[in-house]
């Protein structure tokens, strides 16, 4: 089964930085990419009350310049290796973008705040397509620090919090895992804000701390020995999840993290979850789906059925 990733461009630079990670693309069994670029000029030029006949000769010349982009930079995809298809639409770019992913697998898109671009399409783009897309989408941050001109992978964070919805990232992390040869760095933060505090003693209970720390590490070392003949580490980190994760992906850097967010099917979010948010501004590639009742694409299928989990 073919399966397909779609990359979202917008002419510039930036947006092709998502190129980086097409090996690792390739890895994971994608053997082709749509190229998807949206023409805006419509809908903002309609509503400054412009003739129609000048909106459609703007509209026409916008098309013939994007398809003029696409199909260069589609020679420059297939010569990695890839079946490449383009695709010109005229709307509003987010909207576009998520039509566009219907029979998709895979985004792979890069956000704002590189290279010292402070607003472009993609900025506002790569949100809501993060938020609203069924399919998993590999997004490159504002603060990535992966040598992504020599990406290899060889460390896979994969952050759990004990619940069945951030469980279904397991599957994917160990395929890639797999594919890869990477170690997979398992981490779970306990807060204390969910600990017994003693107002009296000034402090919280040392038999609640200690009772729970067990608990956490024995959650790992489940998680750990459903994933053996893997190179797996675990962490147990204490405070709020977004921070301590950042702060260990400092101490120990990833070139990738796999994780799920929270969200209903059909229900547009306003914001992903506060960890989400906080690891799509880290130092490294976020790999991230919501797990859902809508099928989130063959990848994640082929995952879960090649590790058995």
């Amino acid at each position: 089964m073919a399966l397909i990733a779609l990359i979202p461009l917008d002419g510039t630079k930036l947006s092709e930085s998502a190129y980086a990670m097409l090996p690792l693309v390739s890895q994971l069994g994608i053997d082709r990419i749509r190229l998807v670029s949206v023409w805006e000029s419509a809908a903002e030029e309609a509503e400054s009350g412009r003739e129609e006949t000048e909106l459609s000769e703007v509209t026409e010349k916008g098309r013939a310049y994007l398809e003029a982009y696409l199909r260069q930079q589609a020679e420059d995809v297939a010569a990695k290796g890839f079946q490449v298809e383009t695709v010109v639409r005229i709307g509003r770019p987010a909207d576009e973008v998520l039509e566009a992913t219907q029979d998709v697998d895979m985004i792979v898109i890069a956000t704002h705040g590189r290279s010292g671009i402070a607003r472009w399409w993609l900025g506002s783009v790569a949100d809501q397509v993060i938020k609203e897309s069924a399919c998993p989408c590999l997004v490159i941050g504002p603060n990535v620090e992966t040598d992504l001109e020599h990406f290899e992978l060889q460390r896979v964070l994969l952050p759990l919090d004990g619940s069945d919805a951030a469980e279904q990232a397991i599957p994917l992390a160990a395929f890639i895992a797999d594919k890869t040869g990477a170690e997979l760095d398992i981490v779970r933060a306990m807060s204390l804000t969910a600990v017994s505090y003693d107002p009296g003693m000034g402090v919280y209970s040392a038999d609640l701390i200690t009772a729970m720390e067990e608990s956490v590490k024995a959650y790992l070392q489940s998680i750990a020995d459903k994933l053996k003949g893997r190179k797996v580490e675990t962490t147990m980190l204490m405070g709020g999840a977004g921070e301590m994760l950042l702060e260990h992906m400092r101490e120990r850097p990833a070139g990738l993290v796999v994780s799920t967010t929270h969200g209903r099917t059909g229900v547009k979010r306003a914001a992903l979850g506060s960890t989400s948010d906080r690891l799509l501004h880290g130092s490294a590639p976020v790999l991230i789906f919501r797990p859902s009742d809508e099928e989130p694409g063959d990848i994640v299928d082929a995952a879960r059925t090649a590790v058995g989990l």
